[in-house]
């Protein structure tokens, strides 16, 4: 018997891409059973325009919270085994979910299961993530995110375990999640196919934005410190990884100075970059 399946989409002024992602979402191979959107404060305007879509759970929240406050939220109403994340401007190939669903099943050892990633504009991909550690270790998570959620399948029961995401941390919710996850046990699978796909188009969305990312970087630090204090050489890797990460997501001066902060770091504490 198929697990039971809950896609949980939080919805920030999406209107645009929407229809794309609720369309993958129901061509899926392996039907769901429940499609809950979450409004993060986006008022009347996005429950209007959602009132067209009736096979949909729509939860309004009067402000905005952010996607770790709408996911929580999600989930917390969700009455499957499995819940699937889905962001309302990415979609997924038509068998992401039987995929993972098999994957649980060949490996019951895990919690969870995410899957290779491929970024897109238009319609064209620019990048595809397709090698990631099979078994995610805290070691892994310490230098990069690796996991996101557009990309992860978990049972009800482990999300419920970490008490789901920290709303206290923005636009790293997501790190900090499987870094707790993997603490207490609940492992990671990886299913090294591309079946996750995350727009890039700059029309808003958190990843984009270079001061958010540092900032959330910094809070995972600050909250995982004695993990990375463990882990020597972890600290210096990931804030070389940061300031890059953040000159690819800006321009002109700015860009400059994350790049150069990052190769500062990067000399100064002879941080060794691994060859995938």
């Amino acid at each position: 018997m198929k697990p039971s399946i809950s896609v949980i989409v939080p919805f920030f002024h999406a209107e645009e891409f929407f229809e794309d992602a609720y369309q993958s979402i129901k061509k899926q191979t392996l039907p769901v059973n429940e499609i809950i959107i979450v409004i993060d404060g986006c008022g009347v305007e996005a429950e209007n325009f959602l009132s067209k879509y009736h096979d949909i759970k729509v939860i309004n929240l009067i402000r905005n919270g952010g996607p770790a406050i709408a996911r929580n939220i999600g989930a917390s109403k969700a009455s499957s085994d499995l819940i699937a994340f889905l962001d309302a401007d990415d979609k997924w190939a038509t068998n992401k979910l039987e995929k993972q669903v098999e994957f649980l099943a060949l490996y019951p050892e895990f919690s969870s299961c995410h899957t290779g990633v491929r970024t897109f504009k238009k319609e064209i991909v620019i990048s595809e993530f397709n090698s990631k550690p099979f078994n995610l270790k805290v070691e892994d998570l310490l230098s990069g995110s690796h996991v996101v959620p557009t990309s992860l399948l978990i049972k009800k029961s482990a999300f419920e375990a970490v008490n789901g995401f920290d709303t206290k941390i923005r636009c790293s919710e997501d790190h900090d999640f499987t870094i707790r996850l993997v603490q207490n046990n609940l492992q990671i699978g990886f299913l090294a196919e591309p079946l996750s796909y995350l727009r890039r188009e700059n029309h808003g969305n958190i990843s984009s934005n270079a001061r958010k990312i540092l900032i959330g970087h910094f809070q995972l630090m600050k909250k995982h410190s004695a993990l990375y204090n463990k882990n020597k050489g972890s600290r210096p890797l990931f804030i070389y990884k940061t300031f890059i990460s953040c000159a690819t997501k800006s321009s002109g001066l700015e860009k400059r100075i994350y790049y150069f902060a990052g190769m500062l770091c990067k000399k100064l504490f002879n941080v060794k970059i691994k060859k995938v």
